[in-house]
């Protein structure tokens, strides 16, 4: 079952195979995380989105249309639930938990890969909120511009665009 598609696991999982259900999550757990993690600047906020977020997938697939892929779906839902957690949270709370975090993490990594990934998120995080998503998709999760595309419910030439004006503000902004 684990060469199946995420659609197939879908349709699987609509005729009443729970173990599609949990193959489902285990191929995106990890990737919904991180994006979580970068959404929320907090690890534990990040835990509970993605736990949401299968919450919602396990009550809300009955319903799905097969219009997208799963993940585009998943994904969807992951910003509507972390836009509610920031809006029930102040951000200041965030970005001063965040400093702590980032100052235990270099303190006891102490690598320069560590300190180097700090730099570009705390970078990343400066972009307009689209040019932030685009960044996010295309490059740290590797989707390809028409996956990144279809995600944003955009078109390719927009996703290119967006990415152009995102390098361009990321040179700015490093300096």
């Amino acid at each position: 079952m684990d060469e199946q598609s995420d659609k197939e696991l879908v349709k699987q999982f609509r005729k009443g195979n729970n173990h599609a259900y949990t193959l489902l999550v285990k191929r995106h757990q990890d990737r919904i995380y991180r994006l979580a993690c970068i959404y929320l600047y907090h690890e534990q906020d990040a835990m509970d989105a993605c736990q949401e977020v299968f919450m919602r997938a396990y009550k809300g697939l009955a319903g799905f249309r097969f219009q997208s892929e799963p993940f585009t779906w998943l994904y969807r839902t992951l910003r509507n639930v972390c836009s509610e957690y920031n809006r029930k949270f102040s951000r200041d709370k965030y970005v001063q938990h965040d400093e702590e975090v980032i100052s235990n993490i270099v303190d006891s990594a102490n690598t320069e890969t560590t300190q180097h990934l700090i730099e570009v998120r705390e970078i990343i995080k400066k972009l307009p909120r689209r040019q932030h998503e685009v960044v996010l998709l295309r490059i740290f999760e590797g989707l390809s511009i028409e996956e990144t595309a279809t995600t944003m419910n955009c078109r390719p030439g927009t996703v290119k665009a967006l990415l152009n004006k995102a390098q361009k503000q990321l040179r700015i902004l490093n300096g």
